[in-house]
């Protein structure tokens, strides 16, 4: 027992001192100072006195200082159970009709004000409106950062989302005017109900840091960021910490690209009020697995991607289909549709409408959608029941999603006709 406890103040500390040296790195860089090892050192006192416990018990190997960020060992299974009573959030049940406003699809308030995910407690339509409008979201283009000229194609095009990447598709030699223009276009307004979301480098590489400091500095704000070849619920924490400072509504999207996020996922989706989606990255898992890259040969880990969003009431988004064969596009987004995916990612936006079509809820599933709704609705406080079995907070929150679906397009489709 009183190892248990010791056990659980050393990761309360070592929690506390990533947000504090995060801090640090940030400020450094923010001033134009390089993280040298002499400075990192001096970061590490700055930090706390609790580094010298932390390598004490998990040995010098795994030094936060260096931003090696620990992700598979038996640790991390209790650190994150644990992360709620740690950030010290408080959860409170409301209403069905409280939680059936929020189809409405309210203006965002950011993620910023969201209570951890759970699927037994509904959040307040204020809490999770991004969420649900993330979850809506069919199709995501993926655009260069370095490629300005591409970016208006996602909205013309149909698409839901858009992706500026600054991470894979963009020459070293290039990242810092690629970051220039995705702030220049999240600057400006946008007309339509696009979302618009930035790929950073890892937060791990300099590069990553100098983007969120771009992104705490930058006048516009994209609606979320993907962290890509995320390994732990650290690493989100860590991200996290740094938007904090920043006061932003900006969401947060791990990618499941490693195979080590594969038996992590669910603790990245549960690590912190900003996490809104979780993103498959099937071409460097393929590599990282050895395998090839077939819908079939990656199904574990979708299955745990999509398992991990269901729990926390987040987006599950699918990785590209790399080929150019339409059919193997529609075979590939139905099976991840029946999967559960909420939406897939696209290359190009020739793409986007086979994945729109398949994302797009048919007229049965709006029909029973409604049906739902408004039994929930009606019950008030009480337990709502619809044709003699209780909804559950799931077939609730999947209503809410088809039905934000359906606003979408008949919001866009009244903006077309006008």
């Amino acid at each position: 027992m009183a190892q248990t406890i010791k056990r659980d103040a050393l990761l309360t500390g070592r929690l506390e001192l990533i947000g504090q040296f995060s801090g640090i790195v940030f400020d450094q860089y923010r001033k134009g100072t390089p993280l040298t090892a002499r400075r990192r050192k001096s970061s590490q006192a700055q930090a706390g006195s609790f580094l010298s416990s932390e390598r004490t018990h998990f040995g010098s190997d795994r030094s936060i200082g260096s931003l090696h960020l620990r992700n598979g060992d038996d640790m991390t299974a209790v650190n994150d159970s644990n992360s709620a009573t740690e950030k010290g959030f408080e959860r409170t049940r409301v209403s069905w009709s409280d939680s059936t406003s929020r189809c409405d699809g309210p203006a965002s308030t950011g993620p910023e004000q969201s209570a951890p995910h759970d699927p037994n407690l509904l959040q307040t339509p204020e809490l999770n409106s991004f969420n649900i409008r993330l979850r809506a979201c069919r199709s995501f283009l993926l655009t260069p950062a370095s490629r300005p000229d591409l970016f208006s194609v996602a909205g013309r095009a149909g698409g839901d989302a858009l992706i500026l990447d600054l991470e894979s598709t963009v020459a070293p030699v290039d990242k810092q005017r690629a970051r220039e223009a995705a702030l220049a276009f999240l600057r400006q307004p946008t007309e339509t109900d696009l979302v618009r979301i930035l790929r950073i480098n890892s937060p791990r590489s300099a590069e990553g840091l100098r983007d969120l400091l771009a992104v705490h500095e930058a006048e516009g704000s994209p609606d979320a960021i993907i962290i890509p070849k995320c390994r732990s619920a650290d690493e989100v924490r860590m991200v996290a910490d740094i938007l904090d400072r920043s006061q932003s509504g900006i969401g947060i999207i791990p990618m499941v690209e490693l195979a080590r996020a594969v038996f992590v996922a669910n603790l990245m989706a549960e690590a912190d009020r900003r996490v809104c989606g979780v993103f498959l990255g099937g071409g460097d898992l393929a590599a990282d697995l050895g395998a090839e890259g077939s819908w079939e040969n990656l199904l574990f880990a979708r299955s745990q991607l999509v398992a991990a969003a269901a729990t926390t009431g987040i987006a599950s988004i699918d990785a590209p289909y790399f080929k150019s064969d339409s059919e193997g596009l529609h075979r590939e987004a139905v099976a991840s549709r029946r999967l559960g995916m909420t939406g897939k990612a696209a290359l190009h936006a020739e793409q986007l409408a086979a994945i729109d079509a398949v994302f797009t809820p048919s007229q049965d599933a709006v029909a029973d959608a409604r049906s739902v709704i408004a039994a929930g609705a009606s019950a008030g406080t009480d337990l709502p029941v619809l044709n003699g079995h209780v909804l559950e907070p799931a077939m609730i929150r999947e209503a809410m999603r088809v039905l934000t679906i359906t606003d979408r397009l008949r919001s866009s489709s009244g903006a077309t006709a006008c």
